[in-house]
């Protein structure tokens, strides 16, 4: 089976199905470039009608299913317009759990909180480029400057060595992310999904470098004979980088074909 773009579709779906068949199963995707295709203003992204509508049906099966992202956790609840799903934002750092309203905060990051503002309040950004400040961690996007590789190299150079502040600089699709270090990345919300909701199966998307952690969470998980385990990479903005796509398992050209996998897993009763 192949899609209009002549990609095939029957592998991936095939690995999903096989996947979920391992009660008790999840399903976990990224946001950005996975359920929501890559636009010029991250702002105005909407993840794709058909994705929330199979996420919300499969949530009704199987024993999770979420949303796992670098935004805030009420953004990413804001932008699925469903409180059905369990949303990890902050690149694990938030929990909002379906039908809560309110993110707990984060405990013991105040400092993280200030460190973050202390670099950010004093950058000069170019032209094009803002802030997404998200409290403990912040991401800075430079995809609509006039020069993005410039403005990038001149941003890195800007915000300097964050080591000394108790962050970590991240690299992103067109973005750096700071953030706290050593206290939990999308690998380790992975690892907690796993624990604590005692899955058997687990299937993962995901398309950028900063997926990186939840795709090896998965494979040390499979390696360790405690869970199967299918990794899918999306290529979020009509590419995949190179490490995302050996990483996974199969490769889906789009977030288009995404919300086609996820619809037929809905439909089959998966």
């Amino acid at each position: 089976m192949t899609d209009a773009s002549g990609h095939r579709t029957d592998h991936p779906l095939a690995l999903a199905r096989a996947t979920l068949g391992s009660a008790p199963s999840g399903l976990l995707s990224d946001l950005d470039g996975t359920l929501a295709p890559i636009v010029d203003d991250p702002a105005a992204a909407r993840p794709l009608p058909e994705a929330v509508k199979a996420l919300i049906a499969l949530a009704k099966r199987l024993a999770l299913v979420g949303v796992v992202t670098g935004r805030a956790a009420a953004e990413a609840r804001r932008l699925l317009g469903t409180d059905t799903l369990l949303v990890i934002g902050n690149h694990g750092l938030e929990w909002l759990e379906p039908g809560e309203r309110d993110v707990p905060p984060a405990p013991g990051l105040a400092w993280a909180v200030e460190a973050v503002e202390s670099i950010i309040s004093v950058l000069e950004l170019d032209p094009g480029v803002w802030v997404e400040h998200k409290g403990p961690s912040a991401t800075v996007h430079y995809r609509n400057a006039t020069d993005p590789a410039g403005a990038r190299d001149r941003l890195m150079a800007a915000i300097g060595d964050v080591t000394p502040h108790g962050l970590t600089l991240r690299p992103g699709r067109m973005s750096v992310e700071l953030r706290p270090a050593g206290v939990g990345d999308k690998g380790t919300a992975v690892e907690r999904a796993i624990t604590r909701y005692g899955l058997r199966g687990l299937v993962l998307l995901g398309d950028d470098v900063t997926d990186l952690d939840m795709f090896r969470a998965a494979a040390e998980a499979r390696a360790g004979g405690r869970i199967s385990a299918t990794i899918l990479a999306v290529a979020g903005a009509g590419e995949v980088p190179p490490s995302i796509a050996a990483a996974a398992d199969a490769v889906l050209p789009d977030p288009a074909a995404a919300a086609r996998l996820l619809s037929e897993l809905a439909d089959s009763g998966a």
